[in-house]
């Protein structure tokens, strides 16, 4: 059985109330279909993974449900939106270079960096796209990088416009703003879907 994550980032001091509904799991199928930009299955063979593009094929899409995890990529700006994302499911939150480490990280739960393992699938997260970078790379021989294993996927923010790609051995994947979009990239999550301990679907979604 697939489990969803929906991913979020930039919220800036606003939930929408689309957003919080379709990880809610209020849509219906049709509504969720129309308002996909991208759907992509994703597989992995000899090692790389690969992003194949199945946007209107009749199975390339899973029913609109909750979302059973969430993750937040920095920029949230005030704290009862995590309390609503927390609502919803079990919420993990990097910070922003917008965010106040007081207020956001007074529990030490949200930090500049994180690295977890969640369903059999292993995560990294920063804002800022070139932390995460050297998070994942290192700086050697100063800075040693940060992950002991290579994440399936690597999630960031910070430029407010959606982008799912390969990158070495992991898929990156910024879920856009949902209230604030750059370069006409409009209000967007991404939701991933994963199955049997792999990353099995990533969708970008408008809100």
């Amino acid at each position: 059985m697939a489990k969803r994550i929906g991913v979020i980032s930039d919220t800036h001091d606003n939930l929408p109330d689309g957003a919080f509904e379709l990880f809610c799991g209020g849509w219906d199928d049709e509504r969720l279909n129309r308002a996909a930009s991208q759907v992509l299955r994703c597989s992995r063979a000899e090692g790389a993974p690969t992003l194949e593009d199945v946007a209107g094929e009749a199975d390339g899409w899973l029913d609109a449900c909750k979302v059973d995890f969430v993750l937040h990529a920095g920029d949230v700006c005030r704290q009862s939106i995590l309390d609503e994302l927390e609502a919803i499911a079990p919420c993990v939150a990097v910070l922003g270079n917008n965010d106040r480490e007081p207020l956001l990280a007074s529990d030490g739960r949200v930090q500049p960096f994180r690295s977890l393992r969640w369903e059999g699938v292993e995560v990294a997260m920063a804002h800022i796209p070139q932390d995460l970078r050297r998070a994942l790379e290192g700086r050697p021989p100063l800075a040693p990088r940060l992950v002991q294993r290579e994440p399936d996927l690597a999630v960031y923010g910070h430029t407010h416009v959606p982008d799912v790609r390969i990158e070495g051995a992991h898929v990156l994947l910024n879920p856009g703003s949902p209230s604030r979009g750059r370069n006409g990239s409009g209000h967007n999550v991404a939701l991933v879907d994963v199955e049997g301990g792999r990353l099995a679907r990533i969708a970008i979604v408008a809100v």
